[in-house]
């Protein structure tokens, strides 16, 4: 590093500037640019090697306010460069600035950088003015620089008529805070035990290897998540910040964790290295790193050996039956491990009806390999329920459900306690066999195995308060929303439960989040609709209505709420718009219309014929509020029982 004399000073701050000496041309502009704004700036300019050097250098690490490093591809590989920025960090003064394209070393990669690439010189540029703030505003450990304006955020995936749809879909990045939720896990701060997995980069050199990394990623967070000390969050809001820059500090507020796991996976042929390291998200000291070389066919082992080492580093003493759930329902080939993790990308994003049969052809190949690998038994099923819930024609449905509820019984053979299989067998279940009582043993039966897994506890509280069951169906979505505070599915389907157990006030804060998340959310803008409405405000709940995207969902809360203010061609008009609606199937929202309007033969008319055609919408009467004119009719009382759901 090369630094030097100093400008005279009128803000009274001391800066020292680390820098490589190949860097010094664009250093040197820098360095004008704060003498000019009056900083008193350090740099080696004018000083001489051999130990004076030294010892003037150390000097004036200990004289400054703040150290500048400038990491660049020739910094990060300069041990004076990390010696100075150790110093930096050390005593709370480093505030780091990237020349170019290089990542800082490890250890400092949870500072936010000012980026300075490409810049032209100019003083009141915004790298330079991110720059100022950040020297006029320390703080001990990593701190933030500002952020650019976020990305414009895209729809959660489609709401389905049958059944809750099990597949992700592609989700905005939607990293900006909701202030209400945030807020409550700030006045506690995150539990000790509390870890976020981030996406491990890929360093192959090859985009195409990403879903290797990212299934390595996703896979340690499902094996953490079986580890009950641990608060482990969900892989939709951990997601998120792939690619991002943020730091640890504001990773850790944004997620409410104590701890992240990052990383990187280069893959050469039949090697592989995986690099980790686990960190305080507060102040971003490492707690823990190693650097793993196996061969591909080993690569299961290594997630094993994450797994514990980062048990070990948060002081949780394991057990050899923890041990072996980190290989619960796994692969015993590295081949059925690589067409599992190519298909489970491909069913992550969602996407057209082909990507699903895309993904379907690799989980056969994956069992292909390996009869006996669970989770791809299970990933088949999930699959197959996507395909009969969006895609396939009626003539084929029964058929494609009876193969998804094949798959989800041979994954629950071979691993009884996957947690996964269990909850996948439980939506075949109750979407594809309209059986609720069987899905509600295996919502348990997942519940018992997987209390950390977000995703099953989504599907077991929304399912839980759609049977009735509020007070475990409640706890558990709340609960979800705690692992998975940026998926706005969670919180949409914690609005759905509130609803239900009318608590309407909640119900519409839930949504409004889902929104924030995701501002063209399917359903979020007709569940406030409802909520509305059965609060008596149907001015409100009608401006709601007209908001909502899907259209099935729109034309009903219309049809009620135009009834209700008096404007009946209206509500006549959106009936009938609803009845034709050709590509869902709307016999329970016709349903819904009739019980409002007071007419109970139509309504349970058209129960009957969702009862009849396998519409697992019926499903949510148990404790619909619309539904509610309709409970005092023995027909209604009747139909209910006949669908396993009385008590």
């Amino acid at each position: 590093m090369e630094q030097g004399g100093e400008s005279e000073s009128r803000s009274g701050r001391r800066v020292f500037m680390s820098y490589a000496s190949a860097d010094r041309p664009r250093v040197e502009r820098l360095v004008s640019a704060l003498a000019a704004r009056g900083y008193s700036v350090w740099w080696d300019r004018d000083i001489s090697g051999g130990a004076a050097y030294a010892r003037i250098i150390e000097q004036a690490l200990k004289d400054c306010d703040v150290v500048i490093v400038a990491w660049s591809r020739a910094s990060t590989e300069s041990d004076w460069v990390r010696d100075e920025a150790a110093h930096g960090r050390d005593h709370s003064r480093l505030v780091p600035l990237q020349l170019d394209d290089a990542e800082p070393p490890l250890g400092f990669r949870q500072y936010q950088v000012v980026r300075f690439a490409g810049w032209d010189g100019a003083p009141g540029s915004p790298p330079m003015q991110q720059l100022l703030a950040a020297l006029e505003t320390p703080a001990p450990g990593p701190r933030p620089t500002p952020a650019a304006a976020p990305p414009p955020l895209t729809a959660i995936g489609p709401l389905r008529r049958r059944g809750l749809l099990i597949g992700s879909a592609a989700l905005g990045p939607a990293l900006a805070a909701g202030a209400w939720w945030l807020r409550q896990r700030e006045l506690s701060g995150p539990p000790a035990h509390s870890i976020a997995v981030l996406p491990f980069a890929n360093l192959s050199g090859d985009a195409a290897q990403d879903y290797f990394s990212d299934g390595l990623s996703d896979e340690l967070i499902n094996a953490l998540a079986r580890l009950k000390p641990l608060q482990v969050v969900a892989r939709t809001s951990a997601f998120k910040f792939k690619g991002s820059k943020a730091g640890s500090r504001e990773i850790g507020a944004r997620l409410g964790v104590a701890h992240i796991l990052d990383g990187s996976v280069r893959r050469e042929g039949a090697l592989v290295r995986v690099a980790t390291q686990l960190v305080e998200a507060r102040t971003g000291f490492e707690a823990w790193s190693q650097t793993f070389d196996r061969d591909i066919k080993d690569i299961l082992a290594v997630q094993s050996e994450i797994a514990q080492s980062v048990a070990a580093a948060l002081k949780i003493h394991l057990l050899g039956a923890d041990i072996a759930t980190f290989a619960l329902g796994g692969a015993a080939s590295a081949e059925a491990y690589d067409d599992y993790l190519r298909g489970k990308r491909l069913f992550d994003a969602g996407g057209a009806e082909a990507d699903y049969h895309q993904a379907l052809a690799l989980f056969d190949a994956a069992i292909a390999a390996d009869a006996g690998y669970a989770a791809a038994h299970a990933a088949r099923a999930r699959t197959l329920l996507t395909l009969a819930n969006q895609f396939t024609a009626p003539d084929r449905l029964r058929a494609t459900y009876d193969e998804a509820l094949a798959s989800a019984r041979q994954a629950v053979s071979l691993a009884p306690a996957l947690a996964d299989a269990q909850a996948t067998l439980a939506a075949v279940l109750e979407s594809g066999a309209l059986d609720f009582a069987a899905a509600k043993q295996a919502y348990g039966r997942a519940m018992a195995t997987g209390p950390g897994n977000a995703d099953i506890l989504t599907r077991f509280g929304q399912f839980s308060c759609e049977i009735g069951d509020f007070a475990p169906g409640l706890a558990a979505v709340r609960r979800a929303a705690v692992l998975d505070p940026l998926n706005p599915r969670v919180f949409r389907s914690l609005g759905y439960a509130l609803v239900s157990a009318r608590q309407f006030a909640e119900a519409i804060t839930a949504m409004r989040r889902a929104l924030e998340l995701s501002p063209g959310a399917e359903g979020a803008h007709a569940a406030i609709g409802d909520a509305l409405l059965l609060q008596g405000a149907l001015p409100a709940a009608r401006s709601e209505y007209a908001l909502e995207p899907l259209a099935w969902l729109r034309l009903t809360g219309q049809a009620i709420v135009l009834r209700r203010l008096g404007d009946t061609p209206g509500a006549q008009a959106a009936l009938a718009a609803l009845q034709a609606q050709p590509d869902s199937v709307t016999l329970y929202q016709q349903a819904q219309v009739f019980a409002q309007w007071r007419d109970p033969d139509r309504a349970l008319a058209a129960l009957d014929q969702a009862y009849r055609s396998g519409d697992s919408g019926i499903l949510l009467m148990k404790s619909d509020p619309l539904m509610d004119p309709l409970r005092a009719d023995p027909r209604f009382t009747r139909l209910i029982d006949r669908l396993g759901l009385g008590r």
